[in-house]
């Protein structure tokens, strides 16, 4: 099921095995506790929104996969700062932070990995990919790592980059247009951000058509 946000300060305990949030012109903070003993994913589709998280873990070994996905369409702003908390041991945490832009609007995304000194055993991982479609654009992009412990796992990186021309190149070749194989580049976020979310086909096409479907 799609949960649909606009403006709310908001405080969720994930329990469930995936958890999928549409954030549309919302301007919003929102509190994630992570208290699971299984794997569990949160993904959400962010558009035109300014939104502020907290991610805090809450007991030992807990784990979570995020992925957010931000089609920057029109001159709207778009700014996502997120605060990944590990605080207890043995606990992974691994964030996927994605904006394709399509327009000059202003693009912020801030992400921060902390790490309690006294843990062992944790593991995070943060990528902020941003690719570009505009020819001109504004963009911030700041991967953090706020780490005190010692014996654990981190890494962060920054991608802004434009579409690979060989692999535009090599898609043309196979029979497909250049708008076709530029929207089939792009359909592949779409596609991982779905992967392994309770979302019904029919939820899948509409948030396509409203949010993924490009003018290339």
């Amino acid at each position: 099921m799609v949960a649909y946000h606009t403006n709310a300060v908001s405080e969720l305990l994930l329990q469930e095995d995936s958890v999928f949030e549409l954030w549309d012109g919302a301007c919003a903070e929102k509190t994630i506790l992570l208290g699971n003993s299984k794997p569990l994913k949160y993904a959400a589709l962010v558009h035109a929104s300014t939104l502020a998280f907290q991610v805090n873990t809450i007991e030992a070994g807990s784990e979570l996969e995020m992925m957010l996905l931000c089609p920057v369409l029109d001159t709207r702003e778009t700014s996502v700062n997120l605060m990944l908390n590990l605080r207890h041991n043995d606990c992974k945490i691994h964030l996927h932070l994605v904006a394709l832009v399509f327009s000059d609007a202003k693009t912020t995304l801030n992400a921060t990995i902390f790490m309690e000194p006294h843990i062992q055993g944790a593991a995070s991982k943060l990528l902020e990919e941003t690719v570009v479609l505009s020819p001109e654009v504004q963009l911030q992009s700041l991967p953090i790592l706020d780490i005190q412990a010692k014996n654990i796992q981190a890494a962060h990186g920054a991608k802004i980059y434009r579409l690979d021309q060989d692999t535009l190149f090599y898609l043309q070749s196979k029979g497909l247009s250049y708008q076709q194989a530029q929207y089939l580049l792009l359909a592949s976020y779409g596609e991982r951000l779905f992967e392994g979310v309770a979302l019904t086909e029919e939820e899948k096409g509409r948030l396509v058509s409203d949010f993924l479907t490009f003018d290339l």
